[in-house]
């Protein structure tokens, strides 16, 4: 893993005795930490949480606000003493652009850094006191809430870069499910250990199942609901069931170029060292596309054949609406058949509401905006819908109290969301589908067995 990165690691690491490797590792920790050579200058730099700065760079890649001189400075202080490498600087020389590479091994020493001050924090002088379990609920509790508003500070202070904080909220929540799932698994190698105070830290470079992943990215009271849905192209398994033994593995996140790297192949690259994708500025239908491995007959080992992907799109929206991802239409992610026990291998996308929505709807309230899908029939003549999804204008005059025809809210996915949706219409009703040419194939169905 430290042949990943830059020589300093995997050269200490080829002249140490084997028993002292995990002095390496904390010589890496050692590294990122926030030093001042001015120590006058450090009583002036008050920076909330300034130990998490540097190790949550590296984890969730932080990026600086080049227009204040606070941000420049802590920016600076990262390169001379965190490990951070400037990539360039402009003419006038005012700031430099700079981030961590993708390097495994100094992205564990981060990953054990943080867990180090979440341990401290946490427990206190409660260790000796708790059992186990208790133990790691409360460094767990001690991620979800520090960690969060660590960020927050940061970003209220002008320190980070605002302009992409969704693409930053992603990476937060992602790798917090990732930690808190590696955590929770009763059978990791270290934990014990760390925890009774013998020895050893806790290795997060590890593969976890996807169903683990997600019960700790999804709150507990939707997680069931999500596991038992079913395929929406196609008919197949359940997601618990499909992805009953995939795993994902990745401890952070790099930056895509263009479409082009959003393949099998680079997914099983990527999923070997670690690293999930950010796709790149105004990519179509997907932000970030975090590898799977699903395990087949054929194929013990990850190779690209056994690959997929959890595809995740940030949106900004009031109204809902129904967001599918073709992964083999849109990325050619596909590259050929893929057959598990005769069957295409399952993938998962998932929608992040975020943004300034809250900012907003407190700005100017919307009324309840209710999706249409043209339903029923109607004498009146005149009345044409250029948007077929959202009718939003028919939405706003039912809201008003203008007679309206009823309809269908949202666009129905399967049969069984339009039979359910008729029991508050009533028959007759017309189905139509979306972008049809202006009603193609619409049929007036007066009963269950026509719809």
């Amino acid at each position: 893993m430290a042949r990943f990165g830059r020589p300093l690691f995997w050269t200490v690491l080829g002249n140490t005795l084997p028993i002292d490797n995990e002095e390496v590792m904390k010589y890496a920790m050692s590294k990122l930490e926030l030093r001042l050579e001015d120590i006058s200058r450090d009583k002036s730099c008050k920076f909330p949480l300034k130990k998490l700065i540097p190790p949550l760079s590296v984890r969730v890649d932080l990026s600086f606000e080049s227009n204040q001189d606070e941000a420049v400075f802590l920016e600076g202080l990262l390169v001379t003493s965190s490990m951070r490498m400037v990539y360039s600087v402009p003419k006038h020389q005012q700031y430099f652009c700079g981030g961590y590479p993708s390097e495994p091994f100094v992205v564990e020493a981060a990953a054990r850094a943080i867990f180090k001050w979440c341990h401290a924090k946490g427990l206190g002088k409660t260790q000796s006191t708790l059992l186990p379990a208790e133990q790691i609920e409360m460094i767990i509790a001690t991620y979800k809430t520090n960690i969060p508003s660590a960020i927050l500070q940061w970003l209220e202070l002008g320190l980070i870069e605002k302009g992409t904080r969704e693409e930053l909220v992603v990476r937060m929540l992602c790798t917090l499910a990732h930690n808190i799932a590696i955590l929770k698994n009763p059978h990791h190698e270290h934990i014990n250990s760390v925890l009774s105070g013998v020895s050893g830290d806790v290795s997060f470079s590890q593969m976890i199942h996807v169903e683990d992943f997600l019960h700790a990215l999804i709150s507990e009271k939707y997680i069931g609901d999500v596991l038992d849905v079913w395929p929406s192209n196609l008919r197949g398994e359940t997601l618990r069931d499909a992805f009953k033994d995939g795993y994902v593995h990745f401890t952070q996140f790099v930056k895509a170029g263009d479409k082009s790297t959003i393949t099998d192949e680079a997914i099983y690259l990527l999923f070997l060292r670690a690293a999930a994708i950010q796709g790149y500025r105004n990519m179509a239908l997907t932000d970030f596309v975090i590898p799977v491995w699903i395990p087949t007959n054929n194929s013990q080992y990850p190779n690209r054949w056994s690959m997929s992907a959890i595809f995740i799109q940030i949106k900004d929206r009031v109204d809902k609406q129904f967001i599918l991802i073709d992964a083999q239409k849109t990325f050619q992610f596909f590259t050929r058949p893929q057959m598990q026990n005769g069957r295409k291998l399952p993938y998962i996308t998932i929608v992040m509401e975020l943004g300034n929505l809250a900012a907003k709807q407190k700005k100017a309230p919307q009324p309840e905006v209710k999706q249409v899908l043209t339903v029923g029939r109607t004498k009146r003549k005149g009345r044409r819908f250029d948007s077929e999804n959202g009718l939003k204008n028919e939405a706003h005059a039912a809201d008003s109290g203008v007679p309206v025809v009823p309809g269908s809210i949202g666009v129905l996915a399967s049969a069984v969301n339009a039979l359910e949706a008729v029991k508050h219409i009533g028959y007759p009703v017309i189905p139509k589908s979306t972008a049809g040419g202006r009603g193609i194939d619409m049929v007036v169905c007066d009963g269950k067995v026509m719809l």
